[in-house]
């Protein structure tokens, strides 16, 4: 069985740590758990949202330490909540949702100045510097919606520590990582034998042996 659905960044990650987890996730469409983790990151996600967009006043103190940015931010022409969908050409379509979309792009907030763009993306835990691949897709997702950016930056917001983690990068080192990332998602449509790959990850797998999952690990 061939995976034929879009690809993202969680996705690409999710296949390089286990096949048989990807499978399990995204062709089979087995449900997974939420954590504490998550639920927290989620409502941190939705009171950014809705104080951008002025359906809040307030932030919850999760959120209070980038309250001066997060103001700053709303006094330019910004973006929350951006799902982009892309063809196999990086064309933008209509919706992420719609018949022929090969990549997914999901940034929790953008900008463009001066011919610049500055792409958010928000972040609730301990600080660790974010992979580099991620930090780079959505620059290039950011470029491909508006090609005449000449520069794109990539910041991270962590929001529990104050901190920010940022990567800048020129027109022609984006055009150089499309291809990159062609390359990097193209294995996930060829696969045919979705094999597990047993790792210290297990632990933490809804689908492990240990957890009652189907897996043999």
């Amino acid at each position: 069985m061939k995976f034929t659905d879009a690809v993202g960044f969680s996705k690409l990650e999710c296949f390089r740590q286990c096949p048989q987890k990807f499978k399990f996730q995204f062709i089979d469409k087995k449900k997974t758990k939420g954590s504490a983790a998550m639920e927290r990151g989620s409502k941190m996600h939705e009171n950014i949202e809705s104080y951008l967009n002025g359906w809040t006043k307030d932030l919850i103190p999760e959120n209070q330490s980038f309250q001066k940015e997060l103001d700053v931010l709303k006094t330019k022409d910004y973006h929350a909540e951006q799902a982009l969908g892309f063809d196999r050409e990086w064309r933008l379509l209509e919706d992420w949702f719609v018949k022929g979309t090969w990549l997914r792009v999901k940034m929790d907030a953008y900008f463009i100045e001066d011919g610049k763009g500055t792409a958010i993306d928000f972040k609730s835990g301990k600080y660790r510097v974010p992979s580099t691949e991620q930090v780079e897709l959505y620059a290039v997702g950011l470029h491909a919606k508006h090609p005449e950016l000449t520069q794109v930056t990539a910041e991270y917001w962590y929001l529990d520590t104050g901190e920010v983690y940022r990567r800048m990068y020129s027109a022609a080192e984006l055009l150089v990582l499309r291809k990159r990332f062609e390359t990097y998602f193209a294995p996930i449509y060829v696969e045919e034998q979705w094999a597990p790959v047993p790792s210290n990850e297990c632990r933490w797998c809804d689908f492990s042996k240990v957890k009652g999952g189907t897996c043999q690990y």
